[in-house]
Parts: C-alpha cells; structure tokens; sequence
C-alpha cells in the first residue's frame, strides 16, 4: 500500500500492518481511532482508500468500507466524493488541552500511575532492544524526533512537541525491529491520549524531554542498553509525575 496520503512517518506502520484475528471491523476501526487519539493522524489528514486499506491490513474491502461508514457514523472521519476525495479525519478530531485537561480530571492518580508504569515498561524494553539492535542510520532517525522541526523565529507549538515525542518512542521499537513492541506502544500511547499534550505546555518540561531524548539517541548509538534504559525510564517518568502534579492543582 502506498502511504503517501499518510505522510512519510515510520510510525504509522504500527497502525497500519495486518490484523491477524479478532473482530475485524472494530479492529480496523481501532486502529484508525487509536492513530487519531495519539496524534499520528491529525485533523484533515486523508486516509487510505478501501483497496489501500484492505491491503494494508489484510481484510477484505468489504471490511474496510464498513469500518470506514462505522467511522463516519461516530464523526470520526468525514468522505468527499469526485477525484480529490477521499475520507479525511475531521476537524474536530485534533487534540486539545481543554479535552486534555477534562480527561485528567476523570481519572484517578491510580490510573494516571498505572497507564504511566505500563508505558514504561514496553519503553524501556524498546530501548533495551534498540540498544543491541542498532545498525548504520538508526541514531540519525532518532534525531530526527528529538525536537519538532520549525520555521526560522516560530515556536513549536505543544501538539508539535507531544507528536514529536510519541514518534520518537515509536522509533525507538522501529530501531528495536518489533513491530509487536511498536503496536503495543501505539496503544498505549493512545491510552494516555491527548493527556501527554499537557505538559508541552510547559517550556522546561519541552527541554528536559529533549535532552533526555537526545542521551537515549547517543546510548542506543553506542549499543549502550543499560543507559538507554534508564533513561528512557527518567523519559516517561517525568510525564507521568507532571501529569500527576497537574493532577493534584487540579482537584485544589
């Protein structure tokens, strides 16, 4: 399938590999509900169409078409007829810190601990893997994600930076050559949902996941696993403390 209407991102081939059992038309929605949640498919973006899809995902067309009308069903997507159509991710898809922020709140610090320590696990795992596994070119697609890239005199904006940070994970298990790590952390990824947008929002926090990306990036380059797990540690724990603290500001 090509995934030129997706982008060049290595991430989205976690979303779209082929689904090997379960209910297929909630899978294939799934997917698609998980990439919009965490952030790989933004408002606007156009998806595969139904031959592209059924491929991709090893389903038939006829899965693909009814996952995609259950979709439109929930507002999710929205489809354009005539040669520039397509279905598109609708516009009020896009992750936003008032919905951040509601969410957060409907959640326990249990739950907040818990989705956090399980996103570490797999992460730190990843980067384990990676570590070993690395070859010629790894380290520069790391790079890549340790900041969102901007205009000369613009400033990323905290999706940039939450979305930046999701694809550097997720090239970690690329480097780790899992796909089965890589879905794990989409899912997990998209558990947490738009509550990582938070703290991107804080232009400290933004720096101190850069620089913790950045000696993950140099330790799975120099095949170093224990630093690379330590640090990638450090990495969601200070996601999950921040948003523990906003936690607790917000039931003051």
């Amino acid at each position: 399938m090509s995934l030129s209407p997706l982008g060049a991102s290595r991430s989205l081939a976690a979303v779209f590999t082929p689904i090997k059992s379960g209910g297929l038309v909630d899978e294939v929605c799934r997917r698609i509900e998980l990439a919009v949640e965490s952030g790989l498919l933004p408002s606007g973006q156009r998806l595969p169409n139904e031959v592209e899809l059924s491929a991709a995902l090893g389903v038939s067309a006829v899965t693909a078409r009814e996952a995609l009308s259950q979709l439109r069903g929930q507002g999710l997507i929205r489809t354009v007829r005539g040669r520039s159509g397509g279905s598109f991710v609708t516009e009020n898809s896009f992750p936003s810190a008032s919905i951040a922020r509601e969410k957060l709140q409907g959640l326990t610090r249990l739950q907040i601990s818990d989705l956090g320590l399980h996103l570490q696990a797999i992460a730190v795992t990843c980067a384990g893997v990676a570590a070993r596994r690395s070859g010629p070119g790894d380290v520069e697609a790391l790079e890549a994600y340790i900041r969102p890239g901007t205009a000369d005199g613009e400033t990323a904006t905290p999706f940039a930076w939450r979305l930046c940070a999701a694809e550097f994970l997720l090239e970690i298990a690329s480097v780790a050559r899992s796909a089965r790590l890589a879905r794990e952390l989409l899912h997990l990824q998209a558990d947490l949902g738009t509550l990582t947008l938070l703290p991107f929002e804080d232009a400290d926090f933004c720096e101190s996941t850069a620089e913790l990306s950045g000696a993950i990036s140099a330790a799975i380059g120099n095949h170093d696993s224990s630093t690379a797990e330590e640090r990638t540690r450090e990495l969601i724990t200070s996601t999950t403390s921040w948003l523990l603290a906003e936690h607790s500001r917000s039931q003051r």
